[in-house]
């Protein structure tokens, strides 16, 4: 009888050097990308649109050389890609609008001298990644013309991988000229100083085409601004900003094509309405804080409950935490903000990632994020979108920028319905994102 090899059978097929690795013990914080489609995995299973089944057959179908390269998730992308193209609850046409269009060959010239064209951000005109794009991503969206054409050239985006196709691949090649004004914020230069830069064709749209679409602006970052890290205790170094900023890049690594599917997979998810980004995030907080006691939460739904109680909390917070929860060792000196009709308060440390941890547990990566610490003071409408949190226009925003000695806790509006709800009913519906404030608590 033969036996057939299943790539995901590694304890009867282990490969020699299986045997050799150490046990690895160390707790990594999975990217948030593999997070997201984990979420995604649960949420197409609770809608009995995938089972457990589906995914595995799709990862033992994955070819043993390609198998043995691929990380957990990764592997879980494919499959649940894989399976969504099979079952029909997306189409090839989905996912490409998403993760970009195959790329192709051609010799035909689109553009002449004098044209003006958009260069494409990089999600829209490549399925492929850093660091083999050949276009800065500092003209993502600028306009400049056609200053000359250089001819037909090999794509390196499409040679930079291994393929076996045995196709040649080749793109017309352009000069583009842009004024420098145009494309650095607060350019010192000459208003008719220009930079020429060479741009393949699959990369550049006729600016008549994106006339509607707006000019980028980017914005030159602080000097003073600063990394670091810490939580509760404020006692630190300063370190450089580029070591910090190096190591992180060191430690996340380069972004793989199967995240760019990842990516794509869920925002094609989104956009049919097949997941929604508050299931998104729900999911992902309760995959997060599986096992953790939040003892916030304990002290929101007391606020609820208890008038009196609020009162003090909002007045006197950390002593009134301290007793309540009888946490003897309690020395954070907390700040409680109450979200109100007219005023949602949002947490952020625009410094590091300061965070009341004893009553939250540990601080999400993206909470930790550049993104985010940069973003939420500039445009919190947009970050609590991103979160499926839409607000009324009329209602204020309050941030509160914990960049010192204050820890902030957002005491959430009592969701309606739930007057004659028993303590136990309630604790449930308190969430960490609730109360750092990127969430309203919803039935």
């Amino acid at each position: 009888m033969v036996s057939v090899e299943r790539v995901s059978d590694i304890a009867t097929n282990p490969d020699d050097d299986d045997f050799l690795k150490p046990l690895d013990r160390r707790i990594d914080e999975y990217a948030y990308w593999e997070q997201q489609i984990d979420a995604v995995l649960c949420l197409l299973v609770k809608k009995k649109l995938m089972n457990l089944h589906n995914l595995r057959q799709g990862v033992e179908s994955i070819e043993k050389s390609l198998y043995n390269k691929l990380t957990y998730y990764e592997r879980w992308t494919i499959s649940i890609s894989k399976h969504c193209l099979e079952s029909g609850l997306l189409t090839q046409n989905d996912l490409n609008e998403k993760y970009g269009s195959p790329l192709y060959s051609t010799n035909e010239q689109l553009f002449h001298v004098g044209d003006y064209v958009r260069v494409q951000h990089e999600n829209y005109a490549t399925r492929w990644i850093k660091p083999h794009l050949r276009t800065p991503g500092y003209l993502y969206g600028k306009i400049g013309v056609i200053e000359r054409f250089c001819g037909v050239f090999p794509n390196p985006e499409y040679y930079a991988y291994e393929n076996n196709d045995n196709k040649e691949h080749y793109q017309p090649l352009y000069r583009v000229r842009f004024n420098q004004k145009d494309i650095w914020n607060g350019y010192q230069g000459n208003s008719d100083d220009t930079i020429d830069v060479e741009i393949y064709q699959h990369w550049l749209l006729s600016a008549s085409q994106t006339d509607l679409l707006k000019t980028e602006v980017i914005t030159e970052e602080n000097d003073h601004e600063h990394e670091h890290e810490h939580d509760d205790d404020h006692d630190h170094v300063h370190e450089d900003r580029n070591i910090i900023e190096q190591r992180a890049v060191d430690r996340e690594g380069n972004p793989s094509s199967i995240q760019h599917l990842a990516e794509s997979l869920i925002n094609a998810l989104l956009d049919k309405k097949i997941l929604t980004l508050d299931e998104l995030r729900r999911q992902i907080e309760t995959i997060q804080m599986a096992g953790i006691s939040l003892n916030g939460a304990e002290l929101v739904v007391e606020s609820w409950l208890n008038p009196k109680f609020k009162e003090e909390l909002l007045k006197n917070s950390t002593q009134t935490i301290k007793q309540f929860l009888k946490l003897e060792n309690f020395n954070t000196t907390m700040c409680i903000v109450e979200n109100t009709d007219q005023i949602h308060n949002l947490i952020v440390c625009t410094l590091c990632s300061c965070y009341p941890r004893q009553l939250l547990g540990l601080p999400p990566g993206w909470y930790k994020s550049r993104s985010y610490r940069v973003r939420v003071p500039r445009n919190p409408r947009e970050v609590l979108k991103e979160f499926g949190t839409e607000l009324p226009d009329d209602m204020k925003i309050q941030i509160h920028d914990s960049t010192a000695d204050l820890r902030y806790l957002v005491l959430p509006r009592r969701p309606k319905g739930t007057e004659n709800w028993s303590r136990e009913q309630l604790i449930p519906l308190v969430t960490r994102d609730a109360m750092i404030g990127v969430c309203d608590i919803k039935l």
